[in-house]
């Protein structure tokens, strides 16, 4: 169940020119919060929409309590959070909210805790629930993504190379691999409907705005970290993707290592949305960096999609979470991860992010079986993976 509401900010404009309005609407901390803000009609507008969303989750609007009763308040980051008051604390035991303006419109959502979705197990019943928009028989390439792939360094050339393979495989329209200039060589022979790009002139990627405008100016996702190792320019380019990048981001590997040691941003506002694909060592990490334990928690905290890799994987937004047990021991080997990054990247062009990554673990899963039955345990590689996607 949800609640909604919109408003115009040029009705509330004229309606906080009345004290007694605001006062009885809004709290003391609202009205300095609001009053801080430079287009402060908009702050009270977002507020307004926000209490009027919480009144209409609970199912009867405005009775037995007031809107007053209804705080929104602010994190440090600048994220909305529903505080109740009074007879309002007894409707619910937690409520999320979330507030945008377009123009001269406020609109909020909120959403109770109850409403979250019970983890699923994703198995053959339950990923026909989840799919990818066909392809048309009338469409283009470009119709199906255009997939960036940073990554690589002199001691793991092919972890980036196998994610933008696998995300070729799993129907990415345009895939560019993205390496660092002095390595060019070391992939100009090896691939072939993949794109290469290169990025300064050294033996490993640095930050240079030039190279990231025109990947930011061109791509729909960019997957990132993929066998960069203790790159010192990474957190830099991280940041500057994070802010001017209104795309998504697979952050994988070494890209994960860097946002723990720049905590930060992880939980700052970012243009860009976020998944994060860790395994489990590196979820440990993020927990240490965020004080978070679960992968719902650390989803939420970090406005991403997570899906933590192990033996099953767990997937969440902060509200809906799955649970895949597809796949084998097999696939315990260095590359699969890389792999899974590519079939993220392609699946979030065609449906919803946390789908995309629900179906994309699951996917590979069923690929990592049918390797294993061609392959034998032992043998199965991440290549041997992607052709069985």
């Amino acid at each position: 169940m949800i609640g909604a509401d919109v408003i115009k900010v040029s009705r509330i404009c004229e309606a906080i020119k009345s004290e007694h309005f605001v006062n009885r609407v809004f709290t003391d901390a609202e009205i300095r919060y609001a009053q801080s803000k430079k287009n402060s009609a908009q702050s009270f507008a977002g507020m307004y929409a926000a209490k009027e969303a919480v009144a209409k989750l609970s199912g009867k609007g405005v009775r037995g309590f007031w809107l007053r009763d209804i705080e929104v308040n602010h994190t440090d980051l600048g994220a909305p959070q529903i505080v109740l008051h009074g007879k309002a604390k007894e409707l619910f035991d937690k409520v999320y909210i979330s507030i945008s303006h377009d123009g001269d419109y406020a609109f909020a959502v909120a959403t109770m805790s109850d409403c979250e979705v019970a983890p699923r197990v994703v198995g053959e019943q339950v990923v026909g629930d989840l799919e990818l928009t066909l392809r048309k028989r009338f469409t283009h390439k470009g119709d199906y993504g255009r997939v960036y792939v940073i990554g690589g360094s002199p001691n793991m050339v092919g972890a980036p190379l196998i994610t933008a393979e696998a995300a070729v495989r799993s129907g990415s329209g345009l895939t560019t691999l993205c390496v660092a200039g002095g390595m060019m060589h070391a992939y100009q022979s090896r691939v072939k409907e993949i794109m290469l790009m290169p990025i300064g002139e050294s033996d490993n990627i640095t930050f240079d705005e030039r190279f990231l405008d025109e990947i930011i100016l061109k791509a729909d996702v960019i997957a990132i970290g993929m066998g960069m190792g203790a790159n010192q320019s990474l957190p830099q380019i991280l940041r500057y993707v994070f802010n001017n990048f209104g795309g998504i981001v697979v952050c994988d590997a070494d890209g994960i290592n860097a946002l723990c040691a720049n905590s930060e941003l992880l939980t700052a506002p970012r243009k860009c949305k976020l998944i994060l694909t860790p395994h489990v060592g590196e979820f440990e990490r993020i927990k240490k960096a965020t004080s978070l334990s679960s992968v719902e928690d650390v989803a939420r905290a970090t406005s991403s999609v997570v899906a933590c890799k192990s033996a099953y994987t767990v997937v969440s937004d902060g509200i809906t979470s799955y649970t895949i047990t597809s796949g084998t021991a097999a696939m315990a080997k260095g590359g699969s991860g890389d792999a899974l990054v590519g079939v993220v990247s392609a699946y979030v062009c065609r449906t919803t992010l946390i789908d995309a990554v629900a179906l994309a673990c699951h996917h590979m899963g069923k690929s990592g079986e049918k390797a294993e039955q061609i392959k034998g345990e032992n043998a199965v590689t991440a290549t041997d993976i992607i052709n069985c996607l």
